[in-house]
Formats: structure tokens, C-alpha cells, sequence
């Protein structure tokens, strides 16, 4: 009864809250339901960023990973770092300047409406496909295994996962399109709290738990026996080989946290350059401490149950929780789990909603219609998506290698295609629309075919970023010969928001490399792990360092020829 009633309480309680928030809030204009009406800070965006990423999938996925391995896929949460800084001086200010609501927007300003509509249809493909269904599942699964749904109703656990499924999305379907961005930011960031709350609670009462009812004696045990769980090195045959972060690692950051539409909406709708950069910065802190909340579980569930203990590794995470949190407790968290899921899912529905309204419907069908009546119209398009969604997301449990290895394959297979087309357009004057789209739709055929197909024993971070090179090569070498007649961005600065930069940004990026950089130093054989894998140590630092000196005088050197890109148009206008 402990459990139901602290579950109900504070989900009804986040519930509250974002209606009283957003109760007075003009839903009705493009700019208040898509952008917020371009009202939010900087602590709101962090917290909106921290949650919509980290979905009840990376707990579970990322949790089961760690477990049947080691450390090494907290590169997915500590290695954004840099990409985050990129974003922060060289992208976000044009977005900015130039009042995109979308990034096939964007890329619509360089190659044309053609590609932006690729662009918006392989977003809608993504979003369909992965990060939804991804959400829905993994939540599911937590849902079930905190509340034992599956015995309390006598049916199976596969009927179990499509009830949950079906109930989370239809709850956060009403969010996302009823409530606009506003109300997704709020609930997210209340959530936030809520999950920083529950996920220092998880750590600390497994510690506890670790150390038979002793905190420090469970930090000495886990610090001390089995250190090679707490590798985030590693070695060529672990689940993130640490090679990977120079090649599909950091295609797969670079997309998702510089063009995904679902993370760069949150900043689109900053009130000021200044409160976007902040709130990207404070969400870079928060990525370096979630492997608290999304690797060390992994860790401690490994020292309590040992090696090869579940049937399901995704179903690691949630049996931790039952199993060390008090029952009030387990509430409180699953309610946190809840919100975790409705985060990402609303939030990719609002940006699936976003995309289709502003970048095909309206251009095609809307010219002459209100933006009261595209937001109508786009809401039954939502629904759509939402249903296509529940009837993907139960099958993903038939995947073998996991949920979160799922997620990543899908998103490679949309996410660096669409960063390959902005970077080309961002950067080269030549490349001509044809070649842009061609390069599109063979990536998307040729990494489906053998990642999904012929599985070739190169890992696929690898296989992703030689595909890029090879296409963003081919666009280039086409761009040789049949050189573009719409040679750059047009950019104009239309910003509805002020742009002046966040004074304290590049010191404040030298505080979050130093400590990224000190995350790989304390996990690994020069502190915590035991020796045996010295001599991959010293490639791990100076890779990261070398990444730390490109972003600090690299970056700045991106932002100074961005300038010089948008001068001449500025100065025409």
C-alpha cells in the first residue's frame, strides 16, 4: 500500500504542478506550443535536457550493460562533453540568430526544401522507430518488475508489457499534446528533481546493502574486490571498446546532442543565447554524474547477485530497486521512473508533432492555414504516431542484445546521415543538393543492409563512422566536380531572443573537460582498477586530453569562422 500511495502522490503532485505552470500559457501560436514562447532558463532547459535523455531505457539498458561487463559505456553519458561545448558556441548561436524552430529548418536555408523534407521524414522514421518505442519498453519493464504486474493481474509478462505500454503512452500522449513544450520542460524538470532524488537513493542504499548494512564498509568492498567491473577503459572485446569514442562514439554524441531535434528544441526555446549556453553547460555536469545513476547500479547489482544471475539483463535495474529500497521508497522511485519515461516520450512526440507540422504539412498543405489550425491538424497527426509507436515498442523484447545496443543501432542508422548533412552544409561552400540526398538515402540502405543483416564482425560504432567518411567523401568529391550554385547558409538575424554569449562559458567548458578527463583517470588501473591493462592507459588519457586541447582552442577557432560565414549576409541586411 506504501508503494501505490508515494507512486500516486508524487506523480499526481508533477501533474499539478505543470498544469498550474502552464495554465495561462498561449498554446495556440507556433512559437508558445513548439518553442515555449521562447520563455525558458537555464536551470529548465539542464533538467529538461538531463530527463528527456536519460529514459527509463538507459537506466535498464545502460544498468544491464555495465553489470554483464564493465564501466566502459559511461561513454555514452560522460563523453558528450565536448560535443556539448561545440554545440553551445559554434551551433546553438545561429540557430539562434537565424529563429529556427527545426534543424530541417535549418538545412533548408543551405540545400533547399528537398532536403529538408528528407531530413524531417528520416526524423520522423527515428523517433518512430527508437526513441519512443525504446521509452515505452523500457519503462514497461520497470513498471512491471517494481509492482509485479504480471502476478498481481495473472498474465504473463509479455501481456503485461503491452498493457503498461499501451497505458504509458496514451498518459503521455496528453502531455506532449496538450501541454505543449512548456508543459513538457516543466514536468521534466520537477522529474529531475525527483530522479536526482531517487537516484542518489538507489546508490546509497545499495552501498549500504553491499556492505550488510555498513555505507562505508560497501564502498570499501566495491572499491576494492572485483575491480575490474569499475573499468571504463577497457579492452578491445568489451560492449564500448574505448576506440570507439574516436569513431562512431562521437557520431553518435555529435547527433544526438547537436542535431537531434527532441534535445535541440529544449534550447531553441531559451529566452536568451545566455540561458541556452547555461543550461547546456549545467546538463554537461549532470551527464559526468549520471553514471552514478545509470553505470554504478550495474556495479552494485554485480557485487549482490554475481555474475550471470538474470535470465533478462535488462531486468537488472528494477529487481535492484525492489530489492534494497524500503517500500515507500520503491514508490516514490517507480513514480520517478514513470516521469522518466513520459519525459522521452513526450518530449520526442512534441518534436515529432514540431517536425511534421512546420517542416511538411504546413510548406505542403498549411501556406494559408492559422497556426491554431496547423496545430489542430498536427495533434490527430500525433495520435498517429503515438499508436504506431505502442504497437512497435512491445516487440523491441525480442531483440538479443538488449535495449540500449538497440537504441544505438537505430539511431546510427538515421542520426549520422542527418549530422553528415548539416556538417556538409555547415562547412562546405561546394556540395550541391543532389549530392546531399543521394549520400542520404545510400548511407540509410547500406548501413540497414549490413548492420541489420549481414552483422559484420567489426563492431558497428566502427562500421558507422567508415560509412560517413565514405558518403560525406563522395558528397564532397561530387561537390568537385559539380561545384553548388547555392554556395552557403542563408543567414539572417532574425532573433526573436537577445544573443549576447554567456560571459563565463569557456571557463566553465575547462571545468567540465577537466573533470570528464578525471572521470577515465579515476576509473581505470592508475586508481581504482586493479593492474592488468596498464598499457591501454596511457592511449585513453592522451586520446582524452587531445580531445580537451581541440575543444578549447578548437572550437573557438569553428565559432570564428562561423562569423566569418554569416558576415556578408549580415552585413546585407
Amino acid at each position: 500500500m506504501g508503494t501505490l500511495f508515494s507512486f500516486l502522490f508524487f506523480t499526481l503532485l508533477v501533474g499539478l504542478v505543470t498544469y498550474l505552470r502552464t495554465r495561462k500559457e498561449d498554446l495556440h501560436t507556433s512559437k508558445g506550443f513548439f518553442l515555449a514562447g521562447n520563455s525558458l532558463n537555464g536551470w529548465v532547459i539542464a533538467g529538461s535536457l538531463l530527463l528527456t535523455n536519460l529514459s527509463a531505457a538507459n537506466l535498464t539498458g545502460m544498468t544491464a550493460n555495465v553489470y554483464a561487463g564493465n564501466m566502459t559505456p559511461i561513454a555514452f553519458t560522460v563523453t558528450v562533453v565536448p560535443v556539448l561545448i561545440y554545440f553551445c558556441a559554434v551551433l546553438l548561436p545561429t540557430f539562434l540568430k537565424g529563429g529556427f524552430t527545426t534543424i530541417p529548418e535549418f538545412l533548408e536555408s543551405r540545400f533547399g526544401t528537398s532536403t529538408r523534407r528528407m531530413v524531417a521524414i528520416l526524423f520522423l522514421f527515428s523517433y518512430i522507430l527508437s526513441a519512443m518505442p525504446v521509452a515505452l519498453y523500457g519503462g514497461a519493464i520497470a513498471i512491471n518488475l517494481l509492482f509485479d504486474v504480471s502476478g498481481s493481474l495473472g498474465i504473463g509478462n509479455e501481456l503485461s508489457i503491452w498493457a503498461i505500454v499501451w497505458s504509458l503512452g496514451i498518459i503521455g500522449s496528453i502531455y506532449a499534446l496538450y501541454g505543449g513544450l512548456k508543459g513538457v520542460a516543466v514536468s521534466d524538470s520537477l522529474n529531475g528533481i525527483g530522479l536526482l532524488i531517487g537516484g542518489a537513493m538507489v546508490f546509497f542504499f545499495g552501498i549500504y546493502k553491499v556492505g550488510g548494512g555498513d555505507f562505508f564498509a560497501g564502498a570499501q568492498i566495491i572499491a576494492t574486490k572485483n575491480t575490474q567491473v569499475l573499468d571504463a577503459v577497457g579492452d578491445v572485446a568489451d560492449n564500448v571498446p574505448f576506440s570507439v569514442l574516436f569513431t562512431g562514439m562521437l557520431l553518435h554524441n555529435l547527433f544526438f546532442w547537436s542535431t537531434n531535434q527532441f534535445i535541440v528544441q529544449r534550447t531553441l526555446g531559451a529566452r536568451s543565447l545566455k540561458e541556452g549556453q547555461k543550461g547546456v553547460m549545467i546538463a554537461s555536469f549532470l551527464k559526468i554524474l549520471n553514471l552514478f545513476y545509470i553505470a554504478f547500479p550495474g556495479v552494485i547489482a554485480f557485487h549482490l547477485y554475481g555474475a550471470g544471475h538474470f535470465e533478462n539483463n535488462d531486468w537488472v535495474y528494477p529487481t535492484l530497486v525492489r530489492d534494497i529500497m524500503p517500500e515507500v521508497f520503491v514508490g516514490f522511485f517507480a513514480a520517478v521512473i514513470f516521469g522518466a519515461v513520459l519525459s522521452t516520450f513526450n518530449s520526442v512526440l512534441n518534436s515529432s508533432v514540431t517536425i511534421f507540422a512546420l517542416d511538411i504539412y504546413k510548406p505542403l498543405f498549411g501556406k494559408n492555414l492559422t497556426d491554431n489550425e496547423v496545430i489542430k491538424r498536427s495533434k490527430r497527426v500525433g495520435i498517429g504516431i503515438a499508436i504506431a509507436t505502442m504497437l512497435i515498442a512491445p516487440f523491441i523484447m525480442y531483440f538479443p542484445e538488449g535495449i540500449f545496443t538497440f537504441m544505438v543501432k537505430v539511431n546510427g542508422l538515421f542520426g549520422a546521415p542527418i549530422f553528415m548533412t548539416l556538417l556538409l552544409g555547415y562547412f562546405s561552400r561546394k556540395v550541391p543538393v543532389f549530392a546531399v540526398n543521394l549520400c542520404l538515402i545510400l548511407y540509410v540502405l547500406v548501413y540497414g543492409f549490413f548492420v541489420f543483416v549481414v552483422q559484420p564482425e567489426m563492431h558497428f560504432l566502427h562500421y558507422m563512422a567508415m560509412l560517413f567518411l565514405c558518403f560525406a567523401g563522395l558528397a564532397l568529391l561530387l561537390g568537385y566536380f559539380f561545384p553548388s550554385e547555392r554556395s552557403e547558409i542563408v543567414s539572417v538575424d532574425v532573433a526573436e531572443v537577445d544573443t549576447t554569449p554567456w560571459k563565463h562559458l569557456k571557463w566553465v567548458s575547462v571545468l567540465a573537460l577537466i573533470a570528464m578527463v578525471g572521470t577515465y583517470v579515476v576509473f581505470s588501473p592508475l586508481v581504482l582498477v586493479d593492474a592488468g591493462r596498464e598499457k591501454t592507459i596511457p592511449y585513453g588519457v592522451i586520446a582524452t586530453g587531445l580531445i580537451m586541447v581541440f575543444v578549447v582552442f578548437g572550437v573557438p577557432l569553428l565559432r570564428k569562422s562561423a562569423r566569418q560565414r554569416e558576415a556578408p549576409s549580415g552585413e546585407g541586411n
